[in-house]
């Protein structure tokens, strides 16, 4: 016999949980009402838990703390921009218009300390909020805010399975179907802990929300990648293996229409990691580390791009101009060892201006996973990026004497947040701090998926047949298309996920409420 539930929201990264945080709290007043999540893995989480970046957010709280004086219109345009025309306006306007009260509800109501600011590529300001180290330990951004509220549903759960139920382990393999051609309920299955055997169930429902997240992380079996963008298979991920679409074949079922499948972020800063350089997964470097001044640099050393225009044009340029040589050095600690694995790589170089902006609490901890090393001056990092010291010098000089004039440089670069050369020692100081050089090599590397199931501004799904809303279905996060357009602005999906997400919550209790909603 199936079991029933008033909402059943399907995917617990981050839109997930805020969709049914939000419908929880909308429905707090109304007897009988019940919510499930479930989650395919063993945790919930997804690839919100990984983001580095931060969550954008215009009119904050901490932007009017910082003086800095962004506007609505602003980051409307940045992310119109970005998306090359192919972004949805209205979406676009909700999730701008949302983004003050979403950072809010994080910082207010989840305690969480978003106090740090940074400007991204293809921001007009500094919009993109993270933590602060604490005691020189990194607060990872994604993980906390996932962290957190997971944490708060597990409460929920425990303090009422009747109400709120959470069920990880449970892979949903079917939406169930209504009347009018809507959704009533899912099929999942579990894995019986004991006997390993497959069990299945369904679970009836008035609402169905879909947060699946995207196809990023298929890995050597590429479903959506190999159909829609074939010249990306191969690539590596920064993705979970997780990420594999599942909430596109579930709705494509019901009905429901795809948009902007082709469109697939390539981040350009994926780690490579000495000594095991052709892992397809790849830890993002986070944009914040060129958003605080790191710069990017081929290698001859010489830089070839403005580090914050948006990615996909800072990919294309590592593309054009960083195909990597195929030697390798005999030396572990030189960037020789590892170069020539990725197809395309470049060097990622922080001055200790740009490190210490950044925060040692997260670079120490790129650092102890080998992802990151330190040179001592100049002829330091030049030894260690096997590049000429003269040229090197240059570089770095003509990159400083751009921000000084407060000119746009060659790249048409005009945001220079620091320094990228060390300031020399002095001989009379012999207690000075050391000053470093701090170093990467990164590659592009598949990280986002903007197409998906189309949707509207309420998050309801739309059908294929006649881009009406199919009753009983709604879809937040990755899962969904026509947001993003051609490219996706850095620190723009965990705003997604939570302004989504809980529109999706909203509704979902809305549908309750007057099922002709």
């Amino acid at each position: 016999m199936a079991a029933r539930t008033s909402i059943v929201v399907v995917g617990g990264g981050l839109a997930g949980m805020s969709a049914a945080i939000e419908a929880l709290r909308q429905t707090s007043h109304v007897a009988g009402v019940t919510v499930a999540l479930l989650e395919k893995e063993a945790r919930t989480g997804g690839n919100s838990g990984k983001a580095s970046s931060g969550i954008n957010g215009v009119l904050t709280r901490t932007q009017r703390d910082k003086a800095i004086h962004d506007s609505v219109d602003a980051f409307i345009q940045d992310t119109l921009k970005s998306g090359s025309g192919r972004s949805n306006e209205t979406l676009v306007g909700k999730l701008v218009r949302d983004s003050t009260q979403a950072v809010s509800w994080l910082q207010e109501d989840f305690g969480l300390d978003l106090d740090v600011l940074a400007r991204l590529g293809g921001h007009s300001f500094p919009r993109t909020h993270r933590r602060p180290d604490i005691n020189g330990k990194p607060q990872p951004v994604g993980w906390g805010i996932v962290s957190t509220l997971g944490k708060h549903l597990g409460e929920l759960a425990g303090l009422d399975d009747a109400r709120f139920k959470l069920i990880t382990g449970a892979r949903v393999t079917n939406l169930l179907r209504g009347t009018h051609g809507g959704v009533s309920g899912v099929v999942y299955e579990t894995v019986d802990a004991d006997t390993k055997i497959i069990q299945q169930h369904s679970m009836l429902s008035a609402v169905v929300v879909l947060a699946t997240g995207g196809f990023g992380g298929e890995g050597n079996r590429p479903r959506y990648l190999k159909q829609y963008a074939p010249q990306l298979v191969g690539l590596p991920a920064t993705n979970g293996a997780f990420a594999t679409g599942d909430g596109l074949g579930l709705a494509t079922a019901a009905g429901a229409e795809l948009v902007d499948m082709d469109q697939v972020q390539v981040h350009p800063t994926g780690f490579v990691k000495s000594g095991d350089p052709g892992n397809p997964t790849k830890f993002l470097a986070a944009e914040a580390l060129r958003g605080e001044g790191g710069i990017l640099l081929n290698g001859l050393g010489r830089r070839f791009v403005n580090e914050l225009d948006t990615r996909d044009h800072v990919t294309d340029a590592m593309n054009k101009f960083c195909s990597t040589p195929g030697t390798r050095a005999r030396h572990s600690d030189s960037a020789e060892e590892i170069r020539g694995e990725p197809s395309t790589a470049a060097f990622l170089v922080l001055s200790q201006a740009a490190a210490d902006s950044f925060g040692h609490g997260a670079l120490g901890f790129y650092e102890k996973m080998g992802l990151v090393n330190r040179a001592e001056g100049l002829e330091g990092l030049a030894a260690a990026l096997r590049v000429d010291e003269g040229v090197l010098r240059k570089t770095l000089e003509d990159h400083d004497s751009a921000r000084d004039k407060g000119a746009l440089d060659e790249f048409g670069k005009g945001v220079f947040p620091q320094r990228a050369l060390n300031p020399p020692a002095s001989s009379e100081d012999e207690n000075r701090t050391r000053s470093y050089y701090y170093w990467a090599i990164v590659t592009p590397s598949i990280h986002y998926t903007m197409g998906g199931v189309r949707f509207d501004h309420k998050t309801r799904v739309l059908r294929a047949s006649d881009a009406a809303p199919i009753p009983g279905l709604l879809a937040a996060g990755e899962v969904t298309g026509g947001l993003h357009g051609a490219n996706r602005l850095g620190g723009n999906s965990l705003l997604e996920c939570v302004v989504y997400g809980r529109e999706a919550g909203r509704q979902a209790a809305a549908i309750l409420a007057d099922p002709s909603a």
